[in-house]
């Protein structure tokens, strides 16, 4: 019997914070998904199978099968629980029980000042001012209050939401260059330009990264 669990929130908190915290590529969501079907959508934790029934599940070869499961295993979205002649038993976290792992490992929860829904009033934007150190989130150019803009990370035209933790203070310049592009893009391409060095891009990467977990760490609660 399936657990009480919300399928179409699994499958966009898979789309919009699993795979860009983990940089999951297209066969490691695809396997991931075909676990989930074959253990959380039943009502269980475990599934127990062998490599060759998953690759003839999601159309890859034994080889692929077995790296794309270490993968998985290394980005905590899996866990082996048991290894015997039937075939492998493998434990099966839904995206909330991955990114829970993740913010009490690599990343941490950022202090976002406030938790509600972020408007455009004085107050929160001091308080995303503050959070961004009066910097522009991309380029790290100093920002004056009276001329701040804010950014969406993901923009509203892409499904993102109008809270602080989708809210970033940005420069004029970064905000047209970005425009609704792509943030991880956008901070690359400061970098490959040279407008960003190799310390500070992998530094802003961060901080994006804490941002998008911050995002998913509300989606959740």
């Amino acid at each position: 019997m399936s657990e009480n669990v919300n399928w179409k929130r699994v499958w966009a908190e898979t789309v919009d914070y699993v795979v860009p915290l983990l940089k999951l590529k297209a066969p490691q969501v695809a396997l991931y998904y075909y676990l989930l079907r074959h253990s959380r959508l039943r009502g269980q934790r475990t599934v127990t199978t062998t490599k060759r029934a998953i690759g003839d599940g999601v159309q890859r070869c034994f080889l692929s099968v077995k790296n794309q499961l270490r993968m998985l295993v290394q980005k905590r979205c899996i866990a082996v629980k048991e290894r015997a002649q039937r075939g492998v038993t493998l434990e099966v976290f839904l995206p909330r029980e991955i990114v829970t792992e993740l913010k009490d490992g690599a990343f941490a929860k950022v202090d976002l000042h406030e938790g509600g829904a972020a408007n455009y009033d004085a107050a929160k934007r001091l308080a995303i001012f503050r959070r961004d150190k009066g910097r522009c989130f991309y380029c790290r150019q100093p920002l004056r209050r009276a001329t701040l803009t804010l950014d969406h990370l993901e923009p509203l035209s892409g499904g993102g939401s109008t809270r602080m933790e989708n809210l970033v203070s940005c420069c004029d310049q970064c905000n047209r260059d970005k425009s609704t592009g792509n943030a991880l893009r956008f901070l690359y391409t400061l970098y490959r330009g040279g407008r960003l060095t190799q310390k500070r891009y992998k530094e802003r990467v961060r901080a994006l990264r804490k941002l998008q977990l911050a995002a998913a760490d509300a989606m959740f609660t």
